[in-house]
């Protein structure tokens, strides 16, 4: 999510190369993101305890999603607009200082693009749970809208389809996963980043488990077929990546197969959809007891 590490090492590298606006505005992201990872997982850690009751943690969830809101606007006011006029010299790497210029330019559009639809998984994880609804809205915002190309899985609730930030965020996903596609190796640490966090909002938000699995498993295949000459920082950056994408291809799938083990030997049936015995009424008032004997 936003608190990825890699996503941190990016947004402070490139805050240092670029000037102006576009730098402030890299700094903003990289502080905010920064801090907006430590309460996220302080929220993970309480969403365990029981999501109805009124608990200060609704403060916290509030506060995840004004951050993230702030995080929506930064990003699209003083980072996607200024892209288009970015241009740096080589400051060393391979190739010609175009090249490398290009290569920055490349890893600042994906960054920037998968900040956006990570700050809008946010929105999705938390703003219409928990009945933390905000008065805050994506109006004025150039966030991706349905243009009618949006299918939700069909195991997808009707509240989730309703929701308002549920297409937009589909959309910002797959337009940061083609991005990662077109510009950056299969083996690029970024790359990789997108993929992850793709795969978990179709698992946690769109409740596709099988189509979640397969993005991660997908992103290890590729990564591990690519010959792209990596330094030895990116190649343990993509190591942890496809590491936790690694766990997320085979995440559930012990949970549905012992599910399905079960209903196979028929222990659901006897177990869980029997009915309860029905305790005959007690008699003159009084209640027996394990010895036999009234009380």
């Amino acid at each position: 999510m936003v608190g990825s590490e890699v996503d941190h090492k990016y947004l402070g590298v490139y805050a240092t190369l670029t000037t102006g606006v576009l730098s402030n505005g890299l700094y903003k992201l990289l502080g905010l993101s920064t801090l907006l990872s430590r309460k996220l997982l302080r929220a993970r850690k309480q969403r365990k305890l029981d999501p109805t009751r009124i608990t200060k943690s609704h403060d916290l969830y509030r506060h995840i999603i004004w951050m993230a809101r702030e995080g929506l606007d930064i990003l699209q006011h003083e980072v996607l607009p200024h892209l288009p006029d970015f241009a740096t010299p080589a400051t060393g790497g391979n190739g010609s200082g175009r090249a490398s210029a290009q290569g920055i330019l490349n890893e600042l559009q994906v960054l920037a693009l998968k900040m956006n639809a990570s700050f809008l998984h946010i929105f999705v994880l938390f703003d219409h749970t928990y009945q933390t609804q905000t008065s805050m809205s994506l109006a004025g915002l150039p966030v991706a809208q349905d243009n009618g190309s949006v299918n939700l899985p069909t195991g997808t609730t009707k509240t989730l389809r309703d929701y308002a930030y549920i297409k937009p965020t589909i959309l910002a996903f797959q337009k940061a996963d083609a991005a990662a596609v077109k510009l950056l190796p299969s083996s690029h640490p970024l790359r990789l980043s997108v993929k992850l966090e793709f795969a978990a909002f179709t698992y946690d938000c769109t409740k596709d488990h099988e189509t979640s699995r397969q993005i991660a498993r997908k992103a290890v295949d590729q990564a591990f077929a690519s010959s792209d000459p990596m330094d030895d920082e990116s190649f343990e950056d993509a190591m942890t990546m496809v590491g936790a994408l690694g766990a997320m291809a085979k995440r559930g799938l012990h949970k549905e197969a012992k599910g399905k083990q079960r209903l196979d030997s028929g222990s659901v049936t006897m177990i869980e959809l029997t009915p309860p015995i029905q305790q005959a009424p007690y008699t003159n008032g009084t209640k027996p007891t394990t010895n036999g004997k009234a009380r």
